[in-house]
């Protein structure tokens, strides 16, 4: 073994050479060999030990190290010394200041970054982490120098996992707490890949917010079991997780996210390669905007929005609270924005099983920048209080302008505006079914021509629109092969009132539906959300 300890001098590490011969003590023949049968029988187990830097010993397989770092100890010096298949601990509740650089090393297994409370101290895997139960666990990383990341990415970084781990806010609050590369990559190759967080926290200030949780600017990114708070600014953009320079797959599983203007946002910045995120998850979040931030300075705009992608599944998602501020307050925007660059594409989209649960309005659909946008379903959803009153909104269900080929079946949406809001050129390909909606003032509403079949034929031209309960509605305006109760007491859930709007086997509705489904939403909303 070449050295005991490694000791740091700023960002230098040096060994501490083993004692001399004439100072080796006596006895110390038996003592190696005591080492060595000890190893043999639990693989080689060795402990290199220092004042305040990073403890080195093996696993117990023998197979690879365990880098230990104290409280006050070299992080970057254990990053940088890491070989794949090692893990990093650092000492649960301590914090290390700095910008770390995950390096770009040699060999395709994980280097595991973790607290060092065992396992039996956290979530169990697949839980998401509840971080006022878990803080006093959680080592703390953050910035110590103004506009730059607590962690960020060489070019090419990859195979990272984070484990039980806390990422403070930035100073003031500025730009990304975690950067995943910089968009700035000239080639597939320098992009970081293989970075996952698992039951970690990510905190803005109180005081100041923060721009930016992750930048998740790679391949295979994965995040998961995570809470995201604090995340919002005030006349500024911010987001939980933001992807803008990325082909994918990118996973968002099972994490609480909070942010004021997006808790998610794919798109909504040019990058060098002209990439498009494609492949990827967001599925068992809860994303929410705090009903006390109402009213604030914070910038508050939709929970989630599509300006690139493709092949995204958006599924068993709960969002909660979005408003009027900054934007009209949609909930979930599918827009190609030529901010995105040329190569923007919204396409082969699914938004299925989810719950939006209070906002100004629900969805807004536009593909009229860029490469356009295609193929969007939106299927047994559940959308309760989308209301104008209560969020300073306008109360629709759908907005929409420039797309094609987009199916709306099986969802339950309780509004007190239009159901369609449609202006510019038209969405074609468009089938509405199975849906219960309200008509309200206006219903289908078409920009310059009016309500009804007028909107229909201009702004949604070959429309198939059946089997939907439409309350209010007329046979005159939207045909007979739909249903048009008076109120939303004949409908038939098991219990609006709890928050349960599946219809009762016993509702005239049930079965009713095209191919014999029931109309509306099949959710149970305490499946919802993950866990």
């Amino acid at each position: 073994m070449a050295e005991q300890a490694i000791r740091s001098a700023g960002n230098k590490v040096r060994a501490k050479p083993l004692p001399t011969a004439k100072a080796r003590p006596k006895g110390w023949i038996t003592a190696i060999l005591f080492l060595i049968v000890v190893g043999i029988g639990l693989g080689s187990y060795f402990v290199l030990a220092g004042i305040g830097e990073p403890a080195l010993s093996s696993a117990a397989n023998g197979a690879y190290a365990v880098i230990r770092v104290p409280a006050g100890g070299n992080f970057q010096a254990a990053l940088d010394r890491a070989k794949p298949g090692d893990t990093i601990e650092l000492a649960a509740g301590a914090t290390y200041k700095g910008k770390f650089t995950l390096p770009n090393k040699a060999g395709a297994e994980f280097i595991t970054v973790r607290t060092s409370a065992d396992d039996s101290r956290l979530p169990a895997a697949g839980k998401r982490l509840e971080y006022k139960k878990y803080a006093d666990i959680l080592p703390k990383i953050v910035s110590n120098v103004k506009g730059e990341p607590a962690l960020t990415t060489a070019a090419g970084a990859h195979h990272f996992r984070f484990v039980g781990i806390e990422f403070g806010p930035t100073i003031e609050g500025l730009y990304n707490i975690i950067e995943i590369g910089t968009t700035e990559e000239t080639s597939i190759e320098q992009l970081p890949h293989h970075i996952e967080f698992d039951r970690v926290a990510v905190l803005g200030d109180p005081k100041w917010g923060q721009r930016r949780g992750i930048a998740a600017n790679g391949k295979f990114i994965k995040i998961e079991n995570s809470y995201f708070a604090d995340i919002k600014r005030e006349g500024e953009e911010s987001q939980a997780i933001a992807v803008w320079a990325s082909d994918g797959p990118i996973e968002i599983v099972n994490n609480y996210l909070e942010a004021a203007a997006e808790n998610i946002l794919f798109g909504g910045a040019e990058n060098a390669l002209g990439l498009v995120a494609a492949d990827c998850v967001i599925r068992d979040n809860h994303l929410n905007k705090p009903i006390e931030w109402k009213g604030t300075k914070w910038n508050v705009k939709n929970f989630i929005e599509i300006k690139s992608g493709r092949r995204i599944k958006i599924e068993n998602n709960l969002m909660t609270n979005n408003w009027q501020m900054a934007q009209e307050g949609t909930g979930v925007l599918f827009r190609t924005g030529e901010d995105s660059g040329p190569q923007a594409v919204v396409e082969d989209i699914e938004f299925t099983g989810n719950i939006m649960r209070g906002s100004g309005s629900a969805l807004n659909i536009f593909g009229g920048e860029g490469k356009g946008g295609r193929n969007l379903t939106v299927r047994n959803n559940l959308f309760e209080d989308i209301s104008g009153k209560k969020y300073d909104g306008r109360g629709f269900f759908i907005k929409s302008t420039t797309f094609s080929n987009v199916v709306i079946e099986n969802n339950t949406v309780i509004h007190d505006g239009s159901i369609t809001i449609a202006y510019g050129d038209p969405v074609r390909g468009f089938v509405f079914r199975n849906n219960i909606v309200f008509n309200n003032e206006y219903g289908f509403f078409g920009d310059n021509v009016g309500p009804g079949k007028p909107a229909l034929a201009t702004y949604f031209p070959g429309a198939v629109i059946t089997n939907n309960v439409i309350v209010g509605g007329k046979a005159s305006d939207y045909g007979t092969s739909n249903f048009y109760p008076p109120a939303i007491g004949q409908i038939g859930f098991v219990d609006a009132a709890k928050g349960n709007y599946q219809l009762d086997p016993n509702s005239p509705y049930a079965k009713r539906g095209f191919g014999g489904k029931s109309v509306g939403a099949s959710i149970d909303p305490r499946t919802v959300g993950g866990r």
